[in-house]
């Protein structure tokens, strides 16, 4: 399977419930979802209770696992339908296991950087 391919699979995975302009808890309800987790490699996706604008994507060693290409596609579908949600609205994409940003997004919310573990 070619990272392209697999890219486009973690996303389909996450469209249907963003088709419309979906609600906060839609897009974590989404990303929560058992198959689009472990599709993409995803330990928990939560609303970050003190700053409710956050969504906090914490991903597991399954997310490192997978090509650099796919890990950037998701992280952008997820900070696209987060700011549809949440117009103001901020994702942070964590490493489980030391809280460690993966993500660095630049302006615009361009995928600037996918971290590697450590």
């Amino acid at each position: 399977m070619t990272v392209r391919r697999i890219a486009w699979l973690v996303v389909l995975a996450c469209a249907p419930a963003w088709a419309h302009t979906p609600a906060p808890e839609d897009v974590v309800a989404t990303i929560a979802e058992p198959a689009a987790r472990v599709a993409a490699g995803v330990e928990r996706a939560q609303r970050d209770v003190r700053n409710p604008r956050v969504l906090l994507v914490r991903v597991s060693p399954e997310w490192f696992a997978r090509p650099r290409e796919v890990r950037a596609a998701a992280a952008a579908e997820w900070r696209e339908a987060w700011r549809r949600a949440v117009p103001d609205g901020v994702v942070a994409v964590l490493d489980a296991g030391t809280d460690r940003a993966v993500v660095r997004y630049g302006p615009g919310g361009a995928v600037l950087d996918v971290r590697d573990p450590g």
